[in-house]
């Protein structure tokens, strides 16, 4: 029987230290210099391109954006990796405030880790399995700290494990020649990038992880990380912006199709669907879509400025595991500002202008049903029922209450030390 209230395995030394140097690095005026610097790129690339009521939201964006940088920081020393979560709303433990750092169309179902490769370095990642395993992890070599260019990728399921959990990764510039769990570096290699992907928040654990380097390095001190951090941060404002046009750029109130992302960035085994939605208080998306018999899937939204919705104080997401299935084993949710009292409600958050996205991974060799797909209608709010399944569950503000708390509870559980 699995213990559904493991230790934390991100309350560790290494992750303290890193959210320390980050606290420190934003007090440094050259931070400060190149978030403005940053914030004025992104308001040219945006121009009058912008919704109503968003520009309040800008500052706190860009922070975020900024902050996702200094993690990366911490990661990068060569002669000292250590492995580090990012990408995470802010909070707060250990009596520190750690800020916000999501940017990037993140998605809150994921522990995002990152530990800094030298390209000629030999490296040990050691690993465990505490409990109920996230429904699909990668180990992912990344060729620039935008993390989009994919070298190699490693995937659990897949990954050779020990029967008490434990597995040891070897990362270096060789083939893996017979080795079980290799990654092969290229000379232009940055980070190995981790994603846990959780379905079931309540009992799925990040992976217990650590790193060491077996060769020696000369050390990066925090100046010099810094100023490649800062200097990274402003270079990927275009490719960023470039991600976020994919999405905003769709026509209002459409989702493409499901396309393999390894082209643009994505988590190269990965099948998405993006999106673009206008959605007054009046009106709701009605998205049904097939999981398909992925490891991993789930709806999530962004807002315009390309980072999640607070999924952490409301249901402004689902996963297959989180929702209700139809009987033909599909998912429908209602997309809306106000609660239709249907289970599988997912909250806008008070935004009219959202950045959908369905994600697929782990998909079967042998496609399941039609493989993956989705389908979309834009309704008024008053005739929801008539576009949902007869027998979608119903729940009132009591229940749906009690279902945000269990929720915002299980998601304590990432920021618990």
């Amino acid at each position: 029987m699995t213990n559904p209230i493991a230790p934390n395995p991100i309350a560790n030394a290494d992750q303290f230290a890193a959210e320390e140097e980050v606290r420190h690095m934003w007090a440094l005026p050259q931070t400060r210099a190149a978030r403005d610097h940053a914030a004025q790129l992104w308001r040219v690339g945006h121009g009058t391109d912008i919704p109503d009521g968003l520009l309040d939201s800008f500052d706190g964006a860009m922070d975020g954006w900024v902050t996702n940088y200094l993690f990366k920081a911490t990661a990068i020393d060569p002669a000292a990796p250590r492995i580090v979560r990012n990408f995470m709303p802010g909070y707060r433990w250990q009596g520190g405030d750690v800020p916000d750092a999501r940017m990037g169309g993140d998605n809150p179902d994921n522990c995002y880790r990152l530990a800094g490769i030298a390209p000629r370095g030999r490296y040990r990642v050691s690993g465990r399995i505490l409990d109920a395993r996230p429904a699909h992890v990668s180990f992912t070599l990344v060729e620039n700290w935008g993390t989009s260019v994919t070298a190699q990728t490693l995937e659990l399921p897949g990954i050779a494990v020990d029967e008490d959990g434990s597995f040891a990764i070897s990362i270096d510039g060789d083939p893996a020649l017979g080795r079980p769990n290799h990654l092969t570096s290229t000379p232009r290699t940055k980070f190995l990038f981790i994603r846990d992907s959780m379905m079931d928040w309540g009992c799925e654990t990040p992976l217990d992880l650590s790193i060491e380097r077996l060769d020696a390095a000369a050390p990066l001190d925090l100046e010099q990380r810094l100023d490649e951090a800062l200097r990274r941060m402003r270079e990927d404002v275009p490719l960023y912006y470039w991600f976020f046009r994919l999405s905003a750029g769709k026509p209002i109130n459409t989702m493409v199709q499901p396309v393999a992302v390894a082209g643009y960035g994505g988590l190269v085994t990965q099948a998405s669907s993006l999106g673009r939605f206008h959605l007054e208080d009046d009106q709701a998306a009605i998205v049904r879509f097939d999981p398909a018999g992925a490891c991993y899937n789930s709806f999530q939204m962004a807002m315009w400025w390309y980072r999640s919705i607070d999924a952490h104080r409301i249901q402004s997401g689902l996963t297959a595991a989180q929702a209700e299935h139809d009987a033909d084993g599909t998912i429908s949710l209602v997309v809306s500002a106000r609660d239709p009292g249907i289970a599988n409600w997912v909250d806008t958050g008070g935004l009219k202008d959202l950045l959908p996205m369905i994600r697929w991974q782990g998909i079967p060799a042998t496609q399941v049903r039609e493989g993956p797909r989705h389908w979309l209608d834009i309704v008024p709010f008053a005739e929801i029922d008539r576009h949902v399944p007869a027998d979608a569950t119903r729940v009132d503000a009591a229940e749906r209450a009690a279902r945000i708390a269990r929720r915002q509870r299980e998601w304590d559980r990432r920021t618990t030390a």
